[in-house]
């Protein structure tokens, strides 16, 4: 199952997907659903049901495959680096983990984040 079907790709994105291999189609697809299941959206049995937000990031993330923005190798992250030349001093240091994001994850995940479902676990106490 996805959270959008092909035609309402090809009505949202028009060329940029017409312009796609069947084989294209069906990965790119099959992509969006992983990034937003990884990023714990959950899942609809049907696409009519999937509310127009979701609909929009699933788009978001064809055309940032699509335009080579998501799912593309990233270099090792920077740990520490310092320079000293002439008595000036510079130094970058990048938290274990970090990782710059694109203005289009960004846009997603800030589209996705009311139907994220809630990682927190909740402790009950039997009385």
């Amino acid at each position: 199952m996805s959270f959008v079907t092909e035609s309402e790709v090809e009505q949202e994105l028009g060329e940029i997907w017409t312009s796609q291999s069947e084989r294209d189609k069906a990965q790119l697809l099959k992509k969006s659903r992983a990034y937003l299941i990884a990023r714990n959206v959950r899942d609809y049995d049907d696409t009519n049901d999937v509310p127009q937000d979701l609909k929009d990031a699933s788009f978001e993330v064809i055309k940032g495959i699509i335009n080579k923005q998501l799912y593309i190798d990233k270099d090792q992250e920077l740990k520490s680096k310092k320079v000293k030349a002439d008595g000036v001093e510079s130094e970058k240091v990048y938290q274990d983990g970090s990782v710059k994001l694109s203005a289009i994850e960004q846009y997603i995940w800030d589209l996705i984040k009311p139907y994220a479902k809630n990682r927190r676990v909740q402790l009950l106490r039997k009385m």
